[in-house]
C-alpha cells in the first residue's frame, strides 16, 4: 500500500507504513538487529554520516535585496510589453472559446506562491467544463509518475484548447499574476498545496521564490516514462541553488526558440 517515486532502499527489519509516500533516491537504513551476519559487508562503513554544518558560504547563498528587486522591476516591464503585445489576440480567443464550448472565458486554479500564500493563477480555459469529473474516470490512463497528472492527446481538451496549448496561448492571462506579484517571468512551476506536500525539502526550496510562467524543468523535462517528477525535483532545486540573472535570461531564450519552433513546425 505504500508508494515509491524514484529508486527507495529498504533496509533489512523496516518497514514502510500502508499509504506512505517516500521519494527516491532514498535509503531507509537497516535495523542493526536485523542484519544478517556476513563478512562480506563492513555494515559501519556504509552508515549515513552526520551531515557538515553549514559554512558561510552556504548560509549567505541565495538573491540580495537588490537582486530581488531587481527582478521584480524586469517582471513587471516584461509582462507589462507582453500584455500590450497580445492584448489584441484576447477578442479572438475569447470568440473560439465560446463559438465552441461557451463560458466561462478564464479557468483560475488554486496554487501556492513565495513562502506557501495561495493565489488564483489564471489561464485562457482550455479544457471541457467537466473536466474535473472526467479526470477521475480518466485516472487510470495517467502517464505521470508523481502528483501531476498527464495524457498524451487529452480527451478533457477542446479543439480551441489544443490550439491554445500548442501554441502555449492558454497561459497569457499569467502575465497579470505577475502584474500583481504572484508570480515571477522565470520560476518553479506553480503547483498546487497537494503537490508540494510529496516532498518537504522540495516544497521549502520552491517556495522560497516566486513561480514564473517558464522554468528550468520546462525546457528540460524529457517525458521519460517514471522520471517525470525526478526531473521536476531535481531541475527546481537546480534553478534555486543557482537563480542568476544569466540563467534567467537562457530559460527566457530557450523557451522563446521552443515557442517560435512549435509555431513553425506543420
Amino acid at each position: 500500500g505504500a508508494k515509491f517515486i524514484g529508486p527507495v532502499w529498504v533496509g533489512a527489519g523496516r518497514k514502510v507504513d500502508a499509504g506512505k509516500t517516500v521519494i527516491g533516491p532514498a535509503v531507509v537504513w537497516d535495523d542493526p538487529a536485523s542484519r544478517p551476519p556476513t563478512e562480506a559487508l563492513q555494515w559501519l562503513t556504509i552508515e549515513p554520516s552526520t551531515p557538515p554544518p553549514p559554512s558561510d558560504e552556504q548560509s549567505s547563498r541565495g538573491p540580495g535585496l537588490f537582486d530581488r528587486a531587481a527582478k521584480r522591476g524586469f517582471d513587471i516591464a516584461f509582462s507589462l510589453a507582453a500584455i500590450l503585445c497580445t492584448l489584441p489576440l484576447y477578442p479572438f480567443i475569447l470568440l473560439a472559446i465560446w463559438l465552441e464550448d461557451g463560458r466561462p472565458f478564464f479557468f483560475a486554479h488554486r496554487r501556492e506562491t513565495l513562502g506557501g500564500r495561495e493565489f488564483p493563477c489564471v489561464k485562457f480555459r482550455s479544457m471541457r467544463k467537466d473536466a474535473e469529473k472526467m479526470k477521475a474516470e480518466l485516472k487510470k490512463l495517467n502517464q505521470a509518475d508523481g502528483p501531476q497528472f498527464y495524457i498524451e492527446n487529452d480527451p478533457r481538451l477542446t479543439k480551441v484548447g489544443k490550439w491554445l496549448r500548442k501554441y502555449n496561448l492558454d497561459e497569457l492571462p499569467q502575465f497579470f499574476n505577475v502584474l500583481r506579484g504572484n508570480m515571477s517571468i522565470v520560476g518553479p512551476r506553480p503547483s498546487p498545496h497537494h503537490e508540494n506536500q510529496y516532498c518537504p525539502p522540495w516544497r521549502e526550496a520552491r517556495l522560497s521564490v516566486r513561480p514564473g510562467i517558464t522554468g528550468l524543468w520546462q525546457i528540460r523535462r524529457t517525458r521519460r516514462a517514471g522520471n517525470d517528477f525526478q526531473e521536476w525535483i531535481k531541475y527546481d532545486l537546480e534553478y534555486v541553488e543557482k537563480a542568476s540573472w544569466r540563467l534567467d535570461l537562457i530559460i527566457l531564450y530557450k523557451t522563446v526558440t521552443t515557442m517560435i519552433r512549435k509555431g513553425t513546425r506543420q
